[in-house]
Formats: structure tokens, sequence, C-alpha cells
């Protein structure tokens, strides 16, 4: 479904990603796993054409993306969910799942907002409250509503457990795999949280802008992404 090839990014005359390679299928979660500042957040953004590559290519069910616009790609289907600045703050979480929705027909954006608050009942509860008076947990859950709304075929989801309790974390890491199954959706998921290989189909480990190893989960060696994590 997504194809990276050769992807490199700079930011000046320092080299955010550096030849990298990337690729998802249909329906499955593909975990983008890093220590802070490997590059992860460069990768999403630049698939989801919030920056330019300097070389590479991106493709999206065989069409090569990477000279479109954002919207272009959100039409596509792609949506990005940033790991800031991803609710509007000052509008309530009815009115932001509205927002997220904005492209949909009025009877399927209902229907679509319905589902997310099967999902995440605890936002049809605060529905009528406004975003910025959530929790920081209510808030990673309202952003990922946004995007469900979106009806998206491809979720670029960027470190949605930062901040939170490790409790929240493995409900949050449950919830995304439902959507998963329920929904059929490809997921990718940047991460620091080594949880990720729990309910990845596929992980890439990445490292300084590049892509250090990429394996199905069954066959994930525990070493490499410990030293991954680690630096070594």
């Amino acid at each position: 479904m997504l194809k990276v090839s050769g992807l490199t990014v700079n930011y000046g005359a320092t080299s955010a990603l550096k030849n990298v390679d990337f690729y998802a299928y249909q329906g499955e979660i593909v975990g983008l796993a890093g220590p802070n500042g490997a590059g992860k957040t460069t990768l999403l953004e630049t698939i989801a054409g919030f920056l330019k590559p300097r070389e590479g290519e991106i493709h999206l069910l065989d069409r090569r993306i990477d000279g479109l616009s954002v919207l272009q790609r959100r039409m596509m289907g792609m949506v990005l969910v940033p790991q800031e600045g991803n609710v509007f703050p000052d509008m309530t979480v009815r009115e932001n799942l509205d927002v997220g929705a904005i492209l949909s027909h009025k009877d399927i954006r209902e229907r679509l907002i319905d589902e997310t608050y099967q999902l995440f009942p605890i936002l049809h509860k605060r529905a009528t409250q406004f975003a910025v008076t959530l929790s920081g947990g209510e808030q990673r859950m309202l952003a990922l509503g946004i995007g469900l709304v979106s009806n998206a075929s491809i979720l670029l989801i960027d470190e949605p457990s930062t901040g939170l309790a490790p409790k929240m974390v493995t409900r949050l890491f449950e919830t995304l795999d439902a959507i998963k199954e329920s929904t059929g959706k490809t997921i990718v998921l940047s991460e620091q949280n080594i949880g990720v290989t729990e309910i990845a189909d596929r992980v890439f480990g990445i490292e300084a802008g590049e892509i250090r190893f990429c394996e199905n989960t069954e066959n994930l060696d525990s070493e490499a992404v410990r030293d991954l994590y680690l630096g070594k």
C-alpha cells in the first residue's frame, strides 16, 4: 500500500534521513522503532507531505505522491496524527471530530463519529467539553479519533504513548490493535516505547536517520531492538 524508496531529507546541511526504504501492506500495523531523534517524526511528516525530500520517491497504492500536497494525499486516504498540536484546544470534543470528518458526507460523518465513540466511550462522555480540559490520555484518544473519523485508509501515528502512564500505554496499544482488526486500516506507528513490538506485524528499526533493520515481529531479535534503544 505504501512504498518509500531512497528517501533523503535534509535540515539545512544536516541529513535527517539518509536513503531510507520503507513499506507497509494493506491492513497491517508497521512499527517504526527507535530512540528520540532517530528520524521517526521526519519520516512520517515527509510521507504525509509536510516536509519535502531532497531525494527519493513515495508511492501510495502504486501512485507516486512525493510531488503532491498534504491535501491531495489526504484526499487519497492518508492522514498524519502528529505527536503535538493534534487537537483543537478551544473547540469541543464533538467539534474536533466534526473537523476530522469534514470531507465526508453528513450521514457518513455521523456513522464514523458514532464508531469512534464506541471505541473511546470517554470521548462520548466528554463530547461537549473543550479539548483543552481533557487529560493527556483523553487528548491522545481524541487525536486518534480525529484520525479515525477522517475515514483514512492509512494512518500515520507519531509517538502516541509519549507522556502516558504504563496502564494507559497498554490500553492505547490494545485499541490500535482493535482498530486494525475491526477496520482493516493500515497503521504506521512511530514509537519510542519498545512495547510497539507487541502489536506490530513488522518493525523497522531506525537510528540516526538510517534504517537499521526490518523484521516481521515473530522473527524480531530482541537484542537488536535493545541495542537500537541503547545506542549500541
